[in-house]
C-alpha cells in the first residue's frame, strides 16, 4: 500500500518508506526533509552545509497523518503551478523525495491553537496558494516552505525563527530569508525521531 500511493503521488515503485512513530506525532509537530535535487543542496549550501532544505507541519486528516507544506518542482500532472499541499506522510518522506528526515515537537499545547492552525494550514492547501518562486517574506499571497510554517506558529503567538534568517544570494533566491535551520533550531524544539 505505501509504494502503491507513493507512485500515484510522483514517487516510483523504487521508493521505500519511513517507519514513523505515528503514536508520538502531535498536530502542529514539524516535518523536515533533506531531498536530492539542486535546489535541496542549494539550501542547505546557503545554511552553511545544513541539515535539512524542507518543511512541513503534520496534522490527521481523519485516521491518515498528512504533512502540510509549500514546495517547488513536485508538480502532479494535473498542476499547472507549485502550491501549499497536504500529502500523506508516506509521499512527503518517499525514498526519492528525502535522503533523511526528522520530527519535531514544538512544545505547543494550546488545543485552540493548534485546531485554528490546522483549519488555515488545511484551507491554504485546499485553495491551492501558490508557492513563493520570489522567497518574499513581505508578501504572504505566496509562501514558501519556512514561510509558510513560520507564518503559522505566528498566528498562534509563537516565533519559530525567534529573530533569525539569512540574506541569501543562490540560484533565483536573493534577499532576506528564513530556511529550515531558522524553525529548527527554535529555542523549545524536542526532536523525537530522525532518519
Amino acid at each position: 500500500m505505501t509504494i502503491a500511493m507513493a507512485m500515484m503521488h510522483g514517487c516510483t515503485g523504487r521508493s521505500t518508506a519511513v517507519s514513523l512513530p505515528f503514536d508520538q506525532i502531535a498536530e502542529g509537530d514539524l516535518a523536515f526533509r533533506c531531498g536530492r535535487g539542486v535546489m535541496s543542496r542549494a539550501v542547505t549550501a546557503a545554511e552553511g552545509d545544513g541539515i535539512y532544505s524542507h518543511i512541513g507541519l503534520l496534522f490527521k486528516e481523519g485516521d491518515k497523518w498528512v504533512v502540510v507544506h509549500a514546495v517547488p518542482g513536485e508538480k502532479e500532472s494535473t498542476e499547472d503551478f507549485d502550491r501549499v499541499k497536504a500529502e500523506s506522510t508516506d509521499v512527503f518522506f518517499c525514498s526519492e523525495r528525502a535522503k533523511r528526515g526528522c520530527l519535531v515537537h514544538t512544545g505547543l499545547r494550546d488545543s485552540a491553537a493548534v485546531a485554528s492552525m490546522k483549519a488555515a494550514a488545511l484551507r491554504m492547501a485546499r485553495d491551492s496558494v501558490r508557492f513563493d518562486h520570489d522567497y518574499n517574506l513581505e508578501d504572504s499571497t505566496a509562501v514558501y516552505c519556512t514561510e509558510l510554517v513560520w507564518r503559522l506558529y505566528r498566528a498562534a503567538g509563537i516565533d519559530l525563527a525567534e529573530g533569525r534568517s539569512r540574506n541569501v544570494h543562490l540560484l533565483h533566491i536573493d534577499g532576506e530569508c528564513l530556511l529550515p535551520e531558522h524553525l529548527l533550531n527554535y529555542s523549545n524544539n524536542e526532536r523525537y525521531y530522525q532518519f
